[in-house]
């Protein structure tokens, strides 16, 4: 990327950060001195800080989230109520929300979901009976059994297994990444789709504006529409304070044919394969699922892609839908893909990885970047390493956002008088978001222990039972832990003004 246009996306992003900045204070500034000049605006202004106050408390929703707003409305009583009230306006979210239940109904005749297959897989995995049955019946997300799955225990490996499958590809690329950076993996991956595009196949490009805010030229829809791509920007980012700003396109999902599928932490950009180095070695992972389970992530992509379309049209679901008559003849266990939207009244990422560990009877294992618990997931870790569970966490040991690392390590101590145990990737970063259940059920995915991935963004990942590929992940996950360092307590010690800060930091940790 040139110096150029390095700079040309700075100016652009602290131009429209400096406008979002602006809108606070000319708000603050307004009420303020308005207050000087009237007892009554003061008196409402009051009374609304009261209401904002009773409204967190009345509402549905987390316990952390509504302890942190009620502080914010106290503390900053003009700038926290104006602060909830800009980001908690909710008219585009229940707007997404109505588009994305047309298109849950549009889908459902179409997602492969087998009776036959759910009861096979429960009788086999008894101790995920409920999880799987959570999933397929209030998730909609269907189990089914795995053709082939393939785990990428690095960027390195799962970027040239991408390449090679869309080379592959007759009918359709479909490709969704929360970041997409120019470099070597965008532009080997944009090649083949440029050529793929010119041989008639249907290719379309979608990702994060925030995400790849400051990495991708502004005209770059321009330029992808000229080579006959397709592609759609979620959520475009304006200078203007509203709540949809919040929900972000965190997905990860690369569709060839719609019988191969990849899914995983790994974003585009060069850092994810070790071509540049950020925060030292960069560890990452990922799966490609080929036959059904590649269909269940393929309707998972066209979720938020339709949600732009002005209509929809049933006709094109029959179209994209392989023939997969042979798969169950050649199944190797059991796959379960799976969506999270931060639009409805489920919290289905939180929910899987609380019945996971719930579910536990020798070992959790778990690789992400961030862990900013919420209480139930909290209780759900310490219960399993108080119960007798083998419960390992692996964090990284080059951080990549400073609060949110200090914030991590706050919650070593507690996890850690329980029996957890704490290591930190001591070659670099760590970017996978994997949990490994007894050595037997794995999920893979995009989904963070923290409250943003959890309760703000869309995600997605995969629920895997017993393929071959579990062996895999737990070698990887041994492996890992080999290299990395296990956090004493000594490590963790905390002055006075430590512990102040970091209780601080738990205070605020659901806005991080």
């Amino acid at each position: 990327m040139s110096k150029k246009l390095l700079m040309y996306l700075f100016k652009r992003r602290i131009l429209l950060t400096f406008f979002i900045i602006i809108q606070f204070i000319v708000f603050g500034i307004i009420i303020m001195q308005s207050f000087a000049y009237s007892i009554v605006l003061e008196t409402i202004f009051t009374l609304l800080s009261i209401g904002v106050a009773l409204h967190v408390v009345w509402k549905k929703g987390k316990e952390a989230y509504k302890v942190t707003w009620i502080l914010q409305v106290l503390i900053f009583p003009i700038y926290g109520t104006l602060f909830y009230l800009m980001f908690n306006r909710q008219t585009q979210t229940k707007k997404l929300q109505e588009s994305l239940e047309n298109i849950y109904r549009l889908h459902r005749p179409h997602k492969l979901d087998d009776e036959s297959v759910l009861n096979e897989a429960k009788s086999q995995f008894k101790s995920h009976g409920k999880l799987m049955h959570y999933l397929s019946n209030t998730g909609g997300y269907p189990v089914y059994s795995a053709k082939e799955v393939t785990y990428y225990p690095l960027g390195e490996d799962y970027f040239k297994a991408m390449l090679e499958e869309m080379k592959k590809a007759e009918r359709y690329i479909f490709f969704e990444f929360f970041i997409v950076a120019e470099g070597k993996m965008w532009q080997e991956m944009l090649e083949v789709m440029e050529e793929k595009a010119e041989q008639g196949v249907d290719v379309r490009l979608m990702y994060d504006d925030i995400g790849s805010f400051v990495t991708l030229p502004k005209n770059i829809q321009t330029r992808l529409a000229e080579k006959g791509i397709t592609s759609r920007v979620y959520n475009p980012f304006h200078p203007i304070v509203t709540s949809s700003q919040n929900n972000r396109d965190h997905r990860k999902i690369l569709s060839i044919d719609g019988e191969v599928a990849f899914t995983g932490g790994i974003n585009v950009g060069d850092e994810y394969i070790n071509e540049i180095e950020r925060f030292g070695h960069w560890k990452d992972n990922g799966v490609k699922l080929e036959g059904m389970g590649a269909w269940g992530l393929t309707l998972i992509f066209l979720e938020l892609w339709q949600t732009m379309d002005d209509h929809l049209l049933p006709d094109e679901i029959i179209d994209l839908k392989p023939d997969y008559n042979d798969d169950q003849k050649e199944s190797c266990g059991f796959v379960q893909p799976f969506a999270d939207s931060p639009t409805d009244t489920m919290n289905i990422g939180e929910h899987v990885f609380i019945k996971l560990i719930h579910a536990a009877e020798k070992s959790v294992w778990i690789y992400t970047p961030y862990l900013i618990l919420d209480e139930n997931l909290e209780i759900a870790l310490v219960l399993a390493a108080r119960s007798g569970v083998d419960v390992r966490i692996v964090t990284p040991k080059k951080w990549d956002k400073y609060l949110v690392h200090i914030t991590t390590r706050s919650y070593y101590t507690d996890l850690m008088d329980a029996g957890v145990k704490i290591y930190e990737y001591s070659k670099g970063f760590m970017h996978a978001k994997t949990i490994l259940i007894d050595g037997e059920v794995a999920e893979v995915g995009t989904i963070n222990f923290d409250y943003r991935s959890l309760y703000l963004h869309f995600e997605n990942a995969v629920v895997i039972y017993g393929t071959d590929a579990i062996k895999e992940i737990e070698l990887d996950m041994e492996n890992t832990i080999d290299q990395s360092e296990r956090i004493a307590y000594t490590n963790v010690k905390q002055s006075l003004v430590a512990k102040v800060v970091r209780s601080i930091l738990r205070l605020f940790a659901p806005l991080m």
